[in-house]
């Protein structure tokens, strides 16, 4: 049996109701990884509310999208204390007395840029391409460049803003991959990924950019990545709730979700609950 926890980014949308009902419907746990914008729009907060009265975990994605890297740890941190107020008022709502402090950089962005999301010096050299390739390949990278002492800098300082103002590490016990655990994306208090689906090269944004191009070509990644299809350690899933129901000349966010889940729960695979802490 293979284990997986399941991580949304970009919500909420227009169909996050019904990724929520697709989620319940199959006894699928999720954490959602949700935009302060998108929260503050009348119509998608309700959204979040429901869901997490249905169990799903909400996690602070920042106020929008923007880069740590560009826009430096001023407007960073305060993008996150804007974004925790609206996830704290969703949880009080919903009758919730705890909110969780969770946090995911938008686009991996980590202060240093996407292209070196961790120090890749602290993965053993025998894993470096693999993990090189799971952020190079799973996430939109804007540049390669390699960071400079102010960018690891900010890194740094934003790492000790999470543990002094309150926000932990996504509890995921069972993770004990080799390139995970001795290397810095353990340590780091937000909260990485393990395996990204690339399911946003589908997206409205990115739609036909990326270099996989169906849900047959997203599901052939599953099914050929020779760590998420091990059974000794659990995984981190990476997906999106990113909806354009405008656009109706292409397979929907949703639909190819539904596939993916589907496709995985039908290979084998079990997702995990969260715990909060």
């Amino acid at each position: 049996m293979k284990r997986a926890y399941l991580t949304f980014d970009d919500g909420p949308s227009s169909y996050t109701d019904r990724l929520v009902d697709f989620l319940c419907s199959k006894n699928v746990p999720a954490i959602f990884f949700v935009h302060g914008e998108n929260m503050m729009k009348e119509h998608y907060f309700p959204s979040i509310v429901r869901a997490i009265k249905k169990g799903i975990v909400i996690g602070n994605h920042s106020l929008n999208h923007n880069r740590a890297s560009e826009i430096g740890f001023e407007e960073q941190i305060r993008q996150i204390i804007e974004a925790q107020k609206l996830i704290d008022r969703a949880y009080h709502e919903a009758g919730r007395d705890h909110a969780p402090r969770y946090f995911r950089f938008p686009h991996l962005d980590r202060g240093c840029g996407n292209a070196h999301v961790i120090d890749m010096a602290t993965v053993e050299e025998q894993y470096r391409d693999y993990v090189r390739d799971l952020f190079w390949e799973g996430v939109r990278i804007e540049t390669k460049e390699p960071p400079t002492a102010g960018q690891i800098e900010l890194k740094n300082s934003l790492q000790k803003w999470f543990i002094q103002n309150g926000f932990k590490k996504l509890p995921t016990p069972g993770v004990i991959f080799p390139w995970w655990v001795n290397s810095e994306l353990s340590e780091a208090v937000d909260s990485l990924v393990t395996f990204s689906t690339s399911d946003w090269m589908m997206g409205p944004r990115h739609a036909g950019k990326g270099q996989l191009k169906t849900t047959d070509a997203l599901k052939n990644k599953i099914d050929t990545d020779p760590w998420l299809n091990r059974e000794d350690s659990a995984h981190i899933i990476l997906m999106h709730d990113d909806r354009d129901p405008a656009n109706e000349q292409r397979e929907d966010l949703l639909t190819i979700t539904e596939n993916l889940v589907n496709h995985m729960l039908n290979s084998n695979f079990t997702f995990l609950e969260f715990k909060e802490t």
